[in-house]
């Protein structure tokens, strides 16, 4: 089994800040700012400082920075009361990660480099790549190497945690993911795709609407003939289409809905096959479209389904247990938000 593991979290979406102090070198705001330390929040014996907060929540910490900063000058809007909601919503978030780091501490769980390795490996195998080209993805895409294995390890340790203390309720049997599969099987198919044909217009960017009037009468006046059968899509789309599939009478081929505009992709995929469209208008000009085929995509076989099936199904057991884990915690613990409202 290909374990497929994504850091899973307890995740609030929340765009918040917190009460702080900064100061700036030479004036300019940016994540280079020097940020004086004041205790906002305790948790059991551990301080949280301003500076953990915004490292935690940049963004967070800025909104809520700007909000301060627009009180000491008497300014207030009706947002103020929102931004400081939002603001313990994060700062609890906060709460809750050094509360899990807190137990994992108390467990005594370790998590090898060899571990984290042949984890790292096996993803970028799976993914056709050397672990040396998973890490250049990675970095194409703005997650650095050091980023992504703490990641990763963290959320080893949170398995591990939870493992520990509810052990086999843990476990994702091979009954449980074939049963999943049976009953989910729609999330497995392949996307449709459509086989199209087109017969296309264009209407000048400047034309007035007298211009306009004739292009779309023209383009009325073919799709008239398809309809009627006197010629072939094909035949009508070589002599007018304006569009370079004209040379293939107009044939697109198999298409997927997301690489179709949605003025196009909504229409299209209710062609039955053989069916020809009403006129499509769009800011390039008139278009007519006749579907000629249809295939709805082949589903994955389990095997092929299986990484994903896991990584869902461990998400939803580490959500539920992490849950349960901090509702005890947070009850035999001490937490104090120091923020000020």
């Amino acid at each position: 089994m290909i374990d497929i593991i994504k850091k899973i979290r307890i995740q609030v979406l929340i765009i918040a800040g917190i009460f702080a102090v900064i100061l700036f070198s030479a004036g300019v705001r940016n994540a280079d700012a020097v940020i004086v330390d004041q205790v906002i929040a305790v948790v059991n014996k551990t301080p949280i400082t301003l500076y953990e907060f915004a490292k935690f929540n940049r963004q967070a910490f800025e909104d809520y920075e700007q909000m301060q900063n627009e009180a000491s000058q008497g300014i207030f809007t009706q947002s103020d009361s929102v931004i400081m909601s939002k603001t313990k919503d994060v700062l609890n978030l906060l709460v809750d990660n050094i509360l899990i780091k807190q137990e994992e501490e108390k467990a005594a769980i370790y998590i090898s480099p060899k571990q984290l390795n042949a984890y790292i490996k096996a993803v970028a195998r799976a993914n056709n790549f050397t672990t040396g080209q998973f890490f250049n993805f990675l970095a194409k895409r703005g997650i650095s190497k050091e980023a992504y294995i703490k990641q990763i390890k963290s959320h080893f340790l949170e398995v591990e945690l939870l493992r520990k203390v509810y052990g086999n309720k843990m476990v994702i049997t091979k009954r449980r993911l074939v049963g999943y599969y049976k009953k989910n099987i729609e999330e497995f198919r392949g996307e449709p795709k459509v086989d199209l044909k087109l017969i296309f217009l264009a209407v000048p960017s400047n034309a007035n609407k007298k211009l306009r009037k004739e292009i779309y009468k023209r383009i009325s006046e073919i799709r008239k003939t398809v309809i009627a059968g006197n010629k072939s899509f094909s035949a009508l789309a070589r002599k007018y289409s304006e569009d370079p599939s004209e040379k293939n009478g107009g044939r697109i081929g198999y298409i997927y809905k997301n690489k179709l505009s949605p003025n196009f992709s909504n229409i299209a995929f209710k062609l039955r096959v053989g069916e020809v469209s009403g006129i499509i208008r769009t800011k390039f000009g008139y278009a007519v479209l006749k579907s000629v085929g249809k295939k709805m995509g082949s589903f994955k076989t389990f095997k092929q389904a299986m990484p994903k099936i896991f990584s869902i199904l461990e998400k939803y057991k580490t959500n539920k247990y992490l849950e349960k884990i901090l509702k005890k915690t947070r009850k035999n613990s001490y937490v104090k938000i120091l923020i000020a409202a």
